[in-house]
């Protein structure tokens, strides 16, 4: 009785497909394989070189004068046309968001005030109320 076996899926096809294209013993490995030792040389040359770190530093100096030339030319597009910039919109958020919390600081100072009032009013209040109970009890008698 023979068992019949369902074709291998695509993951698998694709897998064994690197496994021979990466493996040291095959054609396309030891191809793969000096290539790989050629780039990794030159990778660690060009890291420990000044002259390319220099240039490279320089390029990122660049791009990141370029960034920040962009977004100041979007924001004086923006305030020429009489819009809120991003910078100006986080200043607001950050302005609204101080005034809430001490609105809510507020709103607890004054409920606890108002608490302490109705305590003292009903002190009050039974304090009136005793005198003119012995009165009327006076009268009574």
């Amino acid at each position: 009785m023979t068992a019949e076996h369902a074709p291998p899926n695509l993951l698998t096809r694709l897998v064994r497909l690197v496994g021979y294209l990466t493996d040291p013993k095959s054609a396309p490995g030891k191809i793969f394989g000096a290539w790989e030792r050629t780039v990794t040389g030159l990778a660690e040359r060009l890291a420990t070189s000044e002259r390319y770190l220099r240039f490279a530093g320089r390029g990122l100096e660049a791009s990141f004068r370029l960034r920040k030339n962009m977004i100041d030319a979007a924001e004086e597009a923006l305030h020429l046309a009489r819009l809120p910039s991003v910078s100006e919109v986080n200043e607001l958020r950050h302005q609204v968001r101080v005034m809430s919390d001490r609105l809510e600081v507020t709103q607890s100072q004054l409920e606890l005030a108002l608490e302490i009032l109705g305590r003292m009013e009903k002190r009050s209040m039974a304090a009136d109320a005793s005198p003119a109970a012995d009165a009327a009890e006076e009268v009574a008698s």
